[in-house]
């Protein structure tokens, strides 16, 4: 027979001798890939008439997969795996940071979803998770989130929320619920995608309490434009004082080498509360010229970490953080255990006290979880709309969320102060 060829959609070959799509240098395309696909006119996906096998696929099977950029319905039901004991395995894909600079909390994100996992085998539940390093990398973490759709049941974020940001079409594509544990910026859920389903409280609302542990005067908030995060803490800071009636000013982040002329200006200027959503190093350095001098009471985004008391010793002490979880919030949970056993746990496990990272990874998987029991099947949509009922308190605090959005509502922030090496929360 003849090898005929034709141009495929997507950049490959179709050769007719097998009926396998291939690329240009003979590798298979494998379903799923760009190259494998073609879309029907109203941008649903249709599975080609043969597999990478070269085996027919059978008329009943080819259907339809909607992407729905702009919202529709989530993929449907999944094939089981069984694992030795013949129960149902439920695989859950993460694509995180292990190296680069957002591997300290990525690893931390990473430990708090295997705790999770790890528990949740010891009550007799079949999960395999399945982890992948996204390198502190966009381009990385699409090409992992890509890979792991291939294999998984349920799908969990990134940490951050550029890269949060960059893996939510892909999950909305393919027909997946993306569990977001770790991107807090706003605009991941206003972007028409059904997907992402938020466990953080949003940027928008990240110093919403600050703004009520220092009632009256006038704010000053620090930002950065280029960081989507950092704007939306700066917007939604700059909304909420202005609703409280408050003179409130919001300025760009100065460079490094501008922080001692900015700190003297401040001194000056004195303003009742200063607010500050830099990068983890910019809230760093302010920090430490700030400690040398009086200062207005200073809240910053890096204070709610345990790396900034570690950065700074001593002069940590008398800055407060936002902080999603801290172990001895006063939370009575209805679903899996208190934060003080979870950081016990966690703390016997890996050997160090979880950061909020871990805890918010930990509530995702209790949350997956919940929804899956709730939802009875692996259909994504039917996932989705589980969530979008669920009201629960896990060790984290409250999870509650838009229907539409699948932004967070029901989560509040923490304030936390620095003392003696230690955070506490700080009552408001």
């Amino acid at each position: 027979m003849g090898s005929a060829r034709r141009r495929h959609p997507g950049g490959a070959w179709r050769r007719r001798v097998d009926g396998a799509p291939l690329l240009r240098d003979g590798r298979p395309a494998l379903p799923g890939g760009r190259a494998y696909r073609r879309r029907r006119p109203d941008g649903r996906v249709r599975l080609p008439r043969a597999g990478a096998d070269g085996r027919p696929v059978d008329d009943a099977a080819r259907r339809a997969v909607s992407p729905r950029p702009g919202g529709g319905r989530l993929g449907g039901p999944r094939r089981r795996l069984l694992d030795d004991a013949g129960v149902a395995l439920l695989r859950v894909g993460l694509a995180v940071s292990l190296t680069g600079p957002l591997a300290p909390r990525g690893t931390c994100a990473r430990r708090g979803l295997e705790l999770w996992a790890d528990e949740a085998r010891g009550a007799g539940r079949a999960v395999e998770l399945m982890v992948r390093d996204d390198q502190s990398d966009a381009r990385t973490a699409r090409r992992q989130v890509e890979g792991l759709l291939r294999h998984v049941d349920l799908l969990a974020g990134p940490y951050s929320s550029g890269l949060t940001r960059a893996v939510a079409p892909i999950a909305e594509t393919h027909g997946f619920v993306l569990w977001n544990h770790g991107g807090a910026a706003d605009d991941i859920h206003a972007q028409r995608l059904r997907a992402p389903v938020g466990i953080l409280t949003p940027a928008s609302r990240y110093f919403e309490r600050a703004l009520r542990w220092i009632p009256d005067g006038p704010v000053l908030v620090l930002g950065r434009r280029a960081s989507g995060f950092s704007a939306a803490v700066t917007a939604g800071t700059e909304a909420a004082a202005r609703r409280l009636g408050r003179a409130v000013r919001a300025e760009t982040y100065p460079a490094a080498s501008h922080l001692p002329p900015f700190v003297e200006r401040l001194s000056a200027e004195s303003p009742a509360l200063l607010l500050a959503a830099g990068r983890f190093e910019d809230d760093v350095a302010l920090a430490r010229i700030l400690s040398r001098g009086a200062r207005p009471p200073t809240v910053l985004v890096a204070a709610g970490v345990r790396q900034f008391g570690e950065a700074l010793g001593v002069a940590a002490d008398r800055f407060v953080g936002p902080s999603q979880w801290e172990a001895s919030a006063d939370i009575v949970p209805d679903l899996g255990p208190s934060g003080p056993s979870f950081s016990r746990r966690f703390t016997a496990r890996f050997g160090v006290a979880p950061d909020y990272p871990a805890a918010q990874a930990y509530a995702a998987g209790l949350v997956m979880r919940r929804c899956v029991e709730l939802a009875g099947t692996l259909d994504q949509e039917k996932l989705r709309a589980a969530a979008a009922t669920l009201d629960c308190t896990t060790l984290f605090g409250r999870f509650r969320i838009d229907p539409e959005t699948g932004l967070q509502t029901g989560h509040e922030m923490l304030l936390a102060e620095w003392a003696g090496g230690r955070r506490r929360v700080v009552p408001v």
